[in-house]
């Protein structure tokens, strides 16, 4: 009896090339599955770091608003510029004009010690806080807090004279502010950094104003 000496296990040649080509079907989807995953997460988490930049610098702007008597800017609709009366921080000594992080238990708009603010136009006049567009980096516009120099004597002729400029935040495409009515203010504030995008807007009511 003749013995039969023909191997039948293991794979033939068109099994292998077919095992190959569906092993790589697996891999590049999988590779697509994993980079859209990635992709997600990083969009999202650079949204993430947009909205909270987003919202702290609406939060502060808010806080300034509320607390304040005056409302210089806007004084219409689509407006770049804010500018109110300042009657919220305490970082100064107001007699030495030394800085005081803990404060002096006077607000630093209070020019005459006397613990009103803005009650005499020529021994209290009003300090005013403004936030505006800093266009320098066509590419990077900026939101910037420009407060009152406290560290040196406010009178009538200073009032022009201002603290250097702090950044609230950075990749905005667009900030307007309008005025809706005497003590309300609407803020609408866009962040874009590639293709993630975060749009806030927010309206505020001055206190102090009716």
């Amino acid at each position: 009896m003749k013995r039969n000496l023909k191997n039948n296990s293991g794979f033939t040649l068109l099994e292998l090339l077919v095992s190959i080509a569906l092993m790589g079907v697996i891999v590049v989807g999988l590779d697509q599955v994993l980079h859209t995953a990635i992709s997600a997460y990083d969009n999202t988490k650079e949204k993430q770091e947009l909205l909270i930049q987003a919202r702290f610098a609406l939060d502060r702007i808010s806080l300034f608003i509320q607390e304040s008597d005056s409302i210089v800017s806007p004084s219409d609709t689509g407006q770049e510029v804010i500018k109110v009366s300042e009657r919220l921080l305490d970082t100064y000594n107001n007699t030495t004009r030394a800085y005081v992080s803990a404060g002096d238990g006077l607000l630093d708009a209070d020019n005459n010690f006397n613990g009103r603010v803005n009650d005499d136009i020529t021994t209290d006049p009003a300090d005013y806080i403004i936030f505006d567009l800093d266009k320098t980096d066509a590419s990077n516009w900026k939101l910037q807090e420009k407060t009152p120099d406290y560290s040196t004597c406010c009178t009538a002729l200073l009032l022009a004279d201002f603290a250097a400029p702090i950044v609230l935040c950075e990749n905005v495409t667009a900030f307007s502010s309008s005025r809706l009515a005497a003590n309300l203010v609407e803020i609408a504030l866009t962040l874009t950094r590639g293709k993630s995008q975060v749009a806030l807007k927010t309206r505020v009511r001055a206190r102090l104003i009716e």
